[in-house]
């Protein structure tokens, strides 16, 4: 039987191959037109960079003021989702309407956003606060769920609430693993929020779209360029600061 698994699923992934129309030939004959590309972005056109660097601003604006209310709003949704401290009754349906927003992307989010509020990082945020909340909601419960029950049996031994329970028993416990988890959905949604332009939710994605769409690549390679940047920035920033609250 353990024979027969990676034959099966060499077939799976050939006729997936095949499904797909994924040809390698087809991917080869298309390398000259990619290099061309890249040869007419070169070189960089530094009268676009003031637009970029505006832009990387806004988007990392959209994804620190997404992040942060995200975090707030998703505390008591994570408790709520966490089995060992809420009944079944209130357990099981906060975790499946967790489970459907969860299914919705972040660019989703914006065009929707954008269709209810307008252009600009104004629907961004607002994407970004849907998805990450959500998300952050989902690690939070799972954190929850995988506490120690030493301390919380102790305080509940006491006569303390529930309240208290979760302020002095839970939290002290999670609070590191919720931290980290929001530095690392930060380093996400500053990649989530560079495309968030494309859809008009501001942030450093439209420049690169208007770019790309008037076929200016030396201004387009502009604004990669100080995306990769900023990305290569807050992960490094990031990684220092979850390195220090493990």
């Amino acid at each position: 039987m353990k024979r027969a698994v990676p034959f099966v699923a060499l077939v799976a992934l050939g006729w997936i191959a095949w499904d797909t129309g994924s040809d390698p030939i087809r991917f080869v004959r298309g390398l000259p037109w990619i290099f061309d590309i890249l040869m007419r972005m070169l070189p960089p056109d530094p009268g676009v960079l003031p637009a970029a660097l505006l832009g990387a601003l806004k988007t990392i604006e959209i994804a620190l003021l997404g992040t942060a209310v995200a975090a707030v709003l998703a505390l008591p949704l994570g408790v709520v989702s966490a089995r060992n401290v809420v009944a079944p009754g209130l357990f099981y349906p906060a975790r499946a309407a967790l489970n459907f927003l969860r299914s919705v992307d972040t660019l989703v989010y914006a065009l929707i956003f954008v269709a209810a509020v307008g252009l600009g990082p104004f629907p961004g945020v607002l994407a970004v606060i849907a998805y990450t909340t959500t998300s952050l909601a989902k690690l939070y419960s799972e954190a929850i769920e995988g506490i120690e029950r030493g301390p919380v049996d102790a305080i509940t031994a006491t006569g303390a609430t529930r309240l208290q329970i979760l302020r002095f028993g839970v939290l002290p416990q999670v609070l590191p693993l919720f931290l980290s988890y929001v530095l690392y959905r930060l380093e996400s949604n500053i990649r989530a929020a560079t495309v968030l332009g494309f859809v008009g939710a501001g942030g450093i994605g439209f420049y690169l779209q208007t770019y790309l769409r008037t076929i200016d690549y030396p201004a387009a390679s502009t604004v990669l360029l100080v995306t990769v940047a900023m990305v290569m920035a807050v992960d490094a920033v990031s990684s220092k600061l979850r390195e220090r609250l493990v």
